[in-house]
């Protein structure tokens, strides 16, 4: 229920009004319940002046929206949005809490969200800070027994945590495995996958061999490379990241890094470790699917890069040069795609970026 200062007056005397649709023993009990409303200051009724005890009702003004919420058994809008800014005030400093108590402030949901759904959102940003504190990616049920003592707390939560921790607080939802992702959290522990040649040292000094077809270490134990490829190449999916290992022959100067989905910020600091061990020479690539969540992932990688002395370079994600046919996106998946190519670097890419929707594994095997 909203309150403001602006008088508010339904008026019933026009022979359209939704009053005069309803039968007799309908407006009697609306006439009863009006006059509670009335004997609690609430409102003020106004009768027709000719009818006796049983004359209509002309109009009804509110006179009071909090002695009318309480009269309701509700509350108003002020006081819900001042209720849940109490239950968010331990993040007040974080901008997407206060984007989100202006927009309730101004009457409006968030995925069908409410100020009513304060205490999730607190439990929400309560993940937060337990992925901000950990060194490492975290099982998403074994937090969720940590912190709450339910195993699926967290699940029920997606939502919440996806719009902390999106684009912007109206961008389209993402899939359940993109936002988990994105803090670190898994449904089981991820390794890292790489294929191809050289070392990967270990933060025991142990220099690891990448034997064929890959290996998978854990991404915190990731300190360094010793190589000389001339490329890197990530890949979003599995099936894809398996192939093109199989590809890979012992003799091709490359890497293949599994992105295991949307990275987490573990993975980052591994991928992070491994270039700054890569001459300035060495291409950095991406290869992920062509639509909304790949092309998130690509400018989540080319943040990373972006911290070292290389750039990100999109590979195989240009629909112009495929001889394939994918779906076609609507207007906002295209909207969102070219700004994420943007922030991926790729604006060459963005500026004639197909509205076209592929998954890679469509897409044959293709390696620098």
């Amino acid at each position: 229920m909203s309150g403001g200062s602006r008088t508010i007056r339904e008026d019933f005397s026009k022979p359209e009004s939704l009053y005069w649709r309803q039968k007799l023993h309908d407006r009697d009990a609306l006439h009863a319940q009006m006059r509670l409303a009335a004997a609690a200051g609430a409102v003020k009724l106004e009768w027709a002046l000719q009818g006796g005890d049983d004359r209509p009702l002309d109009a009804v003004v509110l006179l009071d929206v909090d002695l009318l919420a309480t009269h309701l058994g509700r509350s108003t809008n002020i006081a819900s949005v001042a209720k849940a800014r109490e239950q968010l005030c331990q993040w007040s400093s974080n901008a997407r809490v206060e984007e989100l108590l202006m927009h309730w402030a101004g009457l409006k949901q968030v995925r069908s969200l409410g100020p009513e759904s304060a205490n999730d959102f607190a439990d929400a940003l309560r993940v937060l800070d337990a992925m901000a504190a950990s060194a490492e990616d975290q099982v998403v049920r074994q937090l969720s027994v940590q912190l709450f003592r339910n195993s699926k707390r967290i699940e029920a939560l997606l939502k919440h945590l996806d719009v902390l921790t999106s684009e912007t607080l109206n961008s389209r939802a993402r899939h359940w495995s993109e936002v988990l992702g994105e803090i670190g959290l898994t449904k089981e522990p991820q390794p890292f996958l790489v294929a191809g040649n050289g070392f990967i040292e270990l933060d025991d000094g142990v220099q690891c061999s990448i034997v064929r077809p890959f290996i998978g270490v854990a991404n915190s134990v990731i300190r360094s490379y010793s190589g000389r490829p001339e490329w890197l190449l990530t890949i979003e999916n599995l099936t894809t990241f398996h192939q093109a290992a199989k590809a890979l022959l012992s003799n091709r100067p490359g890497l293949v890094i599994y992105t295991a989905g949307m990275p987490s910020p573990t993975w980052g600091k591994a991928y992070v470790n491994i270039l700054m061990s890569l001459p300035d020479c060495t291409r950095i690539l991406h290869w992920g699917d062509h639509d909304e969540g790949g092309f998130r992932i690509a400018a989540r990688v080319a943040y990373f890069a972006a911290t070292t002395a290389h750039r990100l370079e999109p590979w195989c994600m240009d629909a112009n040069k495929w001889s394939v046919q994918g779906d076609e996106a609507e207007a906002e998946q295209h909207r969102s795609m070219t700004r994420s190519a943007i922030r991926a670097g790729w604006e060459e890419l963005a500026s004639k970026l197909q509205a076209i929707i592929l998954e890679q594994e469509a897409l044959p095997i293709s390696l620098p």
